[in-house]
């Protein structure tokens, strides 16, 4: 393995990997503009993050994933022994483990900027790591975010460089539960190392920005130059008809030359010996090529699973567009991500010891703080089904306890099937002038 101390191991590492299409490594995916020859070598390629996340959508898509999974909570449960259900444990050792994660994983950070580098590491890099630092007794001590890392199949091992409150700190050799590891969803044929989107979207990238750069230049030359090239001809004389000074293949060559100067940018073209140029009317479609440029938006937002409502790009969408947006958003991008969280982090912090009576859950209820009406009918769903008091709803609003607010209630038009076949019964019985009903038969009785 290579030293992970030496310098070329972190230059290595921090090298952008080739893309999946096979895109050469040029000096393009550096953003240079090169000039040349072929509109081709003026691509640019963004397969990095710094120059993915100047495409406006990847930015948004981006941010709103690690916001998102920011603001939700990671709660370390436990099982109540008396009535079955999970609560948090803010209790000792509990209490501890749900400061570290939801408050202050280490000096340096709040527990909502760790999830949200996580989430980006995993996106743009193709994996997110964390540090578990423990104390002599084996407890978390601090949860620190992974700058760069790297594992030894064969020891099942990690190296790891992480910035603490006190200078970089570089470990080799760290034990596997002691590295919480979120791979990207695609991975390598070993299925454990992530694979990072920009490496997938590559090629879409590149022809957003390079479709973008094309447009915006078409733009400012008032849209794209066609020219016919020609020569003045001598007047025939004498019963003799004077030919061009040019051949063919001369023509051919001063076409090139022309084409090669407007592909490297310049609008003044000057050919020697060439005394005719005719431009050509542009046609509709070609001033409007502007129009084009958020096309391939769609394959961004499809990359990163982000409905386009949520991008900002429909901008006649209305608010149940957003909504459905959202809820489509939260159950096939966000429920996954946090199903995956949970797993990694339960079995790194907790193990297969505690199974069943402690879990990891990451609390989805702070997507609803800002709807208010979305979040008043959930609240009075769930006390009318009996799932929740009274007070177990007034304290999700931050509100004072009521009398009597902690017995459930529910709805009184549920009831069992049996109970239902003594009520239809018992009002068969009704006769005129008689309205009362005698008491429903007990169980094992028979019905008159």
């Amino acid at each position: 393995m290579a030293n992970i101390f030496s310098k070329a191991f972190w230059q290595k590492r921090e090298v952008v990997p080739t893309p999946a299409s096979g895109v050469p490594t040029t000096s393009t995916e550096q953003g240079a503009k090169v000039t040349g020859g072929s509109y081709s070598e003026r691509i640019v390629y963004a397969n990095s993050p710094q120059l993915a996340l100047t495409v406006s959508a990847v930015y948004r898509a981006t941010e709103l994933r690690a916001k998102t999974l920011g603001v939700m909570p990671v709660q370390y449960q436990k099982k109540d022994n008396e009535k079955g259900n999970f609560v948090t444990d803010m209790r000792g050792l509990g209490k501890r483990i749900n400061y570290l994660l939801q408050e202050e994983p280490n000096p340096i950070m709040t527990a909502s900027s760790l999830w949200e580098l996580v989430t980006i590491n995993r996106l743009m890099t193709g994996n997110g790591f964390v540090y578990i630092e423990r104390d002599p007794m084996g407890f978390p001590l601090h949860l620190w975010l992974v700058r760069l890392g790297s594992y030894d199949i064969i020891t099942g091992r990690y190296n790891i460089s992480y910035l603490s409150d006190n200078d970089y700190v570089e470990k080799v050799n760290v034990p596997r539960e002691d590295v919480l590891h979120f791979p990207n969803t695609f991975r390598m044929q070993n299925g454990f190392w992530g694979v990072s989107t920009i490496q997938y979207a590559a090629e879409t990238l590149s022809l957003n920005k390079t479709l973008k750069n094309q447009n915006l230049e078409t733009a400012a030359k008032g849209g794209r130059v066609k020219l016919i090239i020609g020569e003045e001809k001598p007047a025939s004389g004498q019963g003799t008809l004077a030919f061009g000074m040019f051949n063919k293949d001369t023509m051919d060559d001063y076409a090139k030359e022309l084409q090669q100067k407007m592909y490297a940018g310049q609008d003044i073209l000057a050919i020697r010996g060439l005394d005719k140029v005719q431009p050509i009317s542009m046609s509709a479609a070609e001033m409007q090529a502007v129009e084009s440029m958020g096309l391939s938006y769609d394959d961004v937002a499809r990359f990163w699973g982000t409905p386009r409502p949520l991008l900002m790009l429909d901008t006649n969408s209305h608010y149940n567009d957003y909504q459905n947006a959202t809820m489509e958003y939260h159950t096939r991008t966000i429920l996954p991500d946090k199903t995956d969280m949970e797993k990694e982090i339960f079995r790194k912090l907790i193990g297969w010891q505690d199974y069943g009576f402690r879990r990891i859950h990451i609390c989805e209820d702070p997507l609803m703080v800002m709807d208010p009406e979305r979040r008043a009918k959930v609240a009075q769903l769930k006390m009318q089904a009996g799932l929740c008091t009274v007070n177990e709803a007034r304290r999700d609003f931050d509100m004072p306890a009521v009398e009597d607010g902690d017995v459930p209630m529910a709805s009184a038009n549920l009831m069992t099937l049996k109970a239902l076949i003594a009520k239809s019964d018992a009002a068969q019985q009704l006769k005129p002038g008689n309205y009362t009903v005698g008491e429903p038969p007990k169980e094992g009785e028979e019905t008159a």
